[in-house]
């Protein structure tokens, strides 16, 4: 009975003495047992936990998709409006108009249709229809037709007007230096560029431009502009060189010459693979701006701002940059947004802050400007300084009239001839001339504007500087 009772007690220990397991995280407990009479409580108490850690990294979760885009597109269709042309221009706009809506419906995978730009240079012979039978034609101001509508205004109005042309040869080397003249007419980067001629004879080099064929061919080129020719057989050869390896050269017989012009479309129509990637975005929570050298600039001087954005891993770091007084200091930006390059203009102090297109935060950085008896500035001049003329002009059909662009009197008054020439150069970029309706009086890019029928139309010039300021001027033409 005694080695039985030594028995018990010791499995009871035994059993007291086991771990207890508590679900979920794994602990192990062990206690000691409570003294019987309950004068003295001892325990002992030691509490091991084993955890499973798990780090949660924030990862772009990426896939690939297959896309079938349709990229821009600008085209230019370079029409010939001589007297040879009446048996084939009825037949020139009615393809013309078939190859405009097959562009316009051409759509992306996702139904998006194609961003198309169109626009119309009609041309003669300039050596014996005059040297502004070239016409860049516009609508509302722009060389540029956004739709198939549009083209056939545009197209209505040349038939109506087909004559001249002299010998059989034709002036085409002025009509592509409109096209090719990037000031004129500007391309849009990120388009796929055609030009496509329509002519039922051959070319020779006269222009006002100043291109040969080599010069020509180079440019076309360089601006990768994809050139394509409808013409008679027996010219085709003719016209290899300007269609090089990229174009197209068809029968303008034809009556379905547009079905050829069609393969060009194959062009802008692609097939991608994007990775699509679900991004985290990590937003902007600070800007600072600082300065590299001193924040004091002698007139005609200039100091680098830096744009320090915060978090360095934010995503979207473009910056607005604004100067207080533009009197004082203008400002460059770089094309990354985050420097700018601060030039005095005249003495004082100004500020200039960045604020960020991510929440809108701002810096800023006080600039002075002081002066520099030693270095004069140049002298700048605004809209105020610059005079086109005339306001207002009424002329006959045919009859012609230039458009005069010149510093005003008062701006000339102190000035010698010679200075005067050093700020027309130093100050500008370029002068672009427009017709908001090119069928009642055309302007060619020297200014030169010709009555066309009866009607009002608005002569736009628009005057560049070399800091990117625009300047636009309005003349009123009336033809009678």
């Amino acid at each position: 009975m005694r080695k039985k009772r030594h028995l018990l007690i010791g499995l009871l220990c035994a059993a007291l003495l086991l771990p207890s397991f508590n679900v979920g995280a794994v602990v192990i407990n062990r206690h000691s047992m409570d003294n019987s009479n309950n004068d003295e409580e001892e325990s002992s108490h030691l509490d091991t936990k084993i955890e499973e850690v798990i780090t949660n990294e924030e990862e772009n979760e990426t896939h690939i998709e297959k896309k079938d885009i349709v990229e821009p597109a600008d085209v230019v269709f370079v029409i010939d409006s001589t007297g040879s042309m009446s048996p084939y221009i009825q037949n020139v706009a009615d393809n013309v108009e078939t190859f405009a809506k097959y562009l316009e419906e051409q759509k992306d995978s996702d139904g998006k249709k194609v961003d198309l730009n169109m626009s119309v240079v009609e041309y003669r012979d300039i050596t014996c229809d005059g040297e502004d039978s070239t016409i860049l034609h516009t609508i509302d101001g722009s060389p540029w037709h956004r739709t198939t509508s549009e083209l056939v205004t545009t197209l209505e109005f040349i038939k109506s007007r087909v004559s001249g042309g002299g010998d059989t040869p034709e002036t085409l080397f002025d009509a592509l230096g409109y096209v090719t003249d990037e000031k004129t007419l500007k391309f849009r980067s990120n388009a796929h560029k055609f030009v496509i001629v329509l002519s039922d004879a051959n070319y020779k080099e006269n222009n006002n431009f100043g291109l040969n064929k080599s010069l020509l061919l180079k440019k076309l080129e360089e601006q990768k502009i994809n050139t394509s020719v409808i013409t008679e057989k027996h010219y085709f050869d003719e016209y290899k060189d300007i269609i090089g390896s990229t174009g197209i050269v068809t029968d303008i017989k034809s009556k379905t010459f547009s079905n050829d012009l069609m393969k060009l479309a194959d062009v802008i129509r692609k097939t991608i693979e994007i990775e699509i990637i679900d991004k985290v975005i990590k937003p902007v929570k600070s800007i600072k701006v600082t300065c590299k050298g001193d924040n004091t600039i002698k007139v005609g001087n200039s100091a680098t701002l830096n744009a320090i954005i915060l978090p360095e891993t934010a995503d979207d770091k473009n910056v607005e940059w604004i100067v207080d007084d533009e009197s004082i200091a203008s400002i460059d930006v770089s094309s990354d947004t985050m420097i700018c390059k601060v030039t005095g203009k005249k003495e004082g102090n100004t500020k200039i802050t960045a604020v960020t297109a991510d929440g809108g935060f701002t810096g800023s950085y006080e600039i002075k400007v002081i002066s520099d008896s030693d270095n004069t500035p140049a002298i700048e001049i605004d809209k105020g300084d610059i005079t086109v003329t005339p306001n207002k002009k009424t002329i006959n059909k045919k009859k012609s009239f230039n458009i005069k662009v010149a510093l005003t009197k008062d701006f000339m008054s102190d000035k010698e001839k010679e200075e005067i020439d050093d700020i027309w150069e130093s100050n500008i970029d370029s002068i672009i001339y427009r017709s908001s309706n090119s069928s009642i009086a055309s302007i060619n890019a020297k200014g030169k504007v010709t009555g066309k029928k009866k009607g009002k139309v608005i002569i736009k010039t628009t005057i560049t500087l070399l800091d990117s300021k625009e300047y636009n001027y309005k003349t009123t033409v009336y033809v009678k």
